[in-house]
């Protein structure tokens, strides 16, 4: 999944179609800014339209900005697709809009909405490393100094010291301002997990979590991972293939680095760890790996939250 896709090229041509014929009955270049701002998009957008054009031209312009838009980091459930589409889908009656425009603008909301989920959870991950520029594995947010991941990661190989690195992603070059130091907080646990103090503490967001969600065999899961090290992936959509009071088994590719990695469910809560091979005493089926449940840690991390 690509989260930073809020419009395919299929949908390109249709859009420009259906937001033509809002242009022809909102033809005054007033109406049309007063519309667009009254659907909260933030002035950067606006700045880059010309509101005085053809409706054609301006349906074709309004596709454009939405196609090219950047989200904010500091605004991730913000993109002006969504609010125009979702405001045009409320005033349908008013614009006299055609059925199968607003089952398109419908359809590509709930993209768009989806897609701010997935940018939001994505933000809480980061990929642990040790020593800086090493990666080691992933962890999650879960407040704004504590990190929740894998404690193997650690206990394989005698790590003494972690950096966390937030926002490391296709096309982004590693910066050293986003490498936080991590320390590790000591735990008696039979589980393997590991929750990490981050010094300083981040501004950022922490991930939902849902202690008590149900987990069942056959529930779609999604992972976010740094799979060998790499730029952070949000995977496809997998199944949990096994529930165990204390574990889970999913289908999800992953490979070494996605250690430690948040496993969500459809509503983009947080519901379990990735842990990979869990060890000697417990096997599991070809294909699948296993996952560490929240509420199999939660009497331990909970104390944490606040």
């Amino acid at each position: 999944m690509n989260p930073e896709i809020f419009l395919d090229q299929q949908d390109i041509t249709p859009l420009i179609m259906a937001l033509n014929n809002f242009a022809l009955k909102l033809s005054v270049a007033s109406d049309r800014q007063n519309f667009l701002e009254n659907t909260g998009v933030d002035f950067a957008f606006l700045s880059n339209l010309r509101f005085d054009t053809s409706p054609n031209i301006f349906a074709q312009s309004l596709v454009s900005a939405f196609k090219n838009y950047q989200i904010s980091h500091q605004n991730l459930n913000h993109h002006p697709l969504v609010n125009v589409l979702k405001s045009l889908c409320e005033l349908e009656s008013i614009y006299g809009l055609k059925y199968q425009d607003v089952e398109l603008f419908t359809r590509l909301v709930e993209k768009g909405q989806e897609n701010l989920k997935a940018l939001a959870a994505r933000n809480t991950v980061g990929r642990i490393e040790s020593p800086i520029g090493n990666p080691i594995g992933t962890g999650v947010l879960i407040t704004n100094d504590l990190l929740l991941t894998c404690n193997h990661i650690f206990s394989k190989s005698q790590v003494q010291k972690a950096w966390v690195r937030f926002g490391y992603k296709a096309g982004k070059y590693e910066s050293e301002k986003d490498i936080l130091e991590l320390n590790i907080i000591p735990n008696n646990s039979r589980f393997d997990y590991a929750l990490l103090k981050i010094n300083p503490q981040t501004q950022q967001k922490a991930i939902s979590i849902d202690e008590t969600s149900i987990l069942d065999s056959g529930q779609n899961i999604r992972i976010i991972h740094h799979p060998q090290g790499n730029p952070v992936i949000i995977s496809d959509f997998g199944q949990i293939t096994q529930v165990g009071e204390d574990y889970i088994d999913h289908n999800v590719k992953t490979d070494d680095g996605s250690s430690g990695a948040p496993i969500f469910n459809r509503q983009w809560e947080l519901i379990a760890i990735h842990q990979g091979n869990p060890g000697i005493g417990r096997t599991v089926n070809r294909g699948s790996t296993g996952g560490i449940p929240i509420r199999a840690i939660w009497t331990q991390i909970s104390p944490y939250l606040g």
